[in-house]
């Protein structure tokens, strides 16, 4: 496997200043799915006097007298903070103070009226997460402008020598820093997909279709560029086929010396990515079992028939 890191070929990165700042946000699980919890611990006041809003991330945040009754937030965010333009397709949700959400909504910015109280600001994109407590006094209003010190990633794998657009791939996500380290905080099955990440370093795990073909390369994010890990693969496909007519169906089994890799697959035709060496492809139809032996080399594509 050959990995390398790159600056991505995209204007995107133009325009961002090279100055960066300790990472300050908490990665969470990508794509966990996971709801809010249905009981949200009541927000105390953190200041009876003065709007105020925590001080555990970056932000900035402007404040505005208003006529009473017209209170509102609004929220924005950008990538660093000497970036000029906001993030784009976040989502945001803020909840009143017994835990009632008052907004779900992906957008670049945010907004709604509120009276004045207590409140919890969320805002999600890729796998960052951000999480604040704010007040809201009696004709002000309030606009919090967040800095995710955030960076690009995209994952680019392929097998040297092959064209495979048919060919799953999966990487995976950890990071090395910060607060989740150790933990997986990314997960894509599409090739070249940007995931938005806090400024730090990352483990990226990629398997490339069904077999024994992994690759592991650890990346350094930087805030405000956009970034590619090119992953080339050591491998082969093996197209395996079942020539003949059979009412049953053909379980596949591909074994290397005394050890199973795959197992389970079924139907007339399967296809496995496979670093090179040798190997026993076995089908089982019925009560009959056939195998024949194979090599793959890198870069090769080779047909196993397995039949009459």
């Amino acid at each position: 496997m050959d990995a390398c890191t790159r600056p991505s070929h995209t204007g995107r990165q133009r325009g961002f200043f090279h100055r960066s700042r300790l990472a300050v946000f908490f990665l969470t699980l990508a794509l966990s799915g996971q709801a809010l919890a249905a009981t949200n611990p009541v927000l105390e006041p953190e200041n009876d006097q003065t709007n105020s809003i925590s001080p555990s991330s970056d932000h900035e945040v402007a404040i505005a007298n208003v006529a009473a009754g017209s209170e509102s937030a609004s929220f924005s965010a950008r990538l660093t903070d000497a970036s000029t333009r906001y993030a784009k397709n976040l989502q945001w949700l803020v909840f009143d103070a017994a835990g009632e959400r008052l907004l779900d909504a992906t957008s670049t910015t945010a907004s709604l009226p509120l009276k004045p109280g207590y409140y919890r600001i969320e805002a999600r994109i890729g796998a960052i997460a951000i999480e604040e407590h704010f007040t809201l006094l009696e004709g002000n209003s309030i606009a919090i402008n967040f800095v995710l010190n955030a960076g690009s990633l995209r994952i680019l794998p392929r097998l040297k020598g092959t064209i495979t657009p048919d060919i799953m791939t999966r990487s995976l996500v950890y990071a090395l820093t910060g607060k989740k380290s150790g933990e997986l905080v990314a997960d894509s099955s599409m090739p070249g997909e940007p995931l938005t990440l806090t400024a730090g370093k990352y483990r990226v795990e990629n398997r490339m279709g069904l077999g024994n073909v992994i690759a592991i390369a650890d990346v350094e994010v930087r805030p405000g560029v956009i970034s590619a890990l090119e992953i080339n693969h050591n491998a082969g496909i093996a197209h395996l086929a079942y020539q003949g007519q059979s009412p049953q169906v053909v379980a596949w089994q591909i074994r290397q010396g005394s050890t199973v890799l795959v197992t389970g697959l079924s139907g007339m035709q399967a296809s496995l990515v496979l670093q090179p060496g040798d190997y026993v492809a076995v089908a089982k139809i019925g009560d009959d079992t056939i195998t024949t032996n194979f090599t793959i080399v890198d870069g090769q594509l080779r047909d196993v028939v397995i039949g009459n």
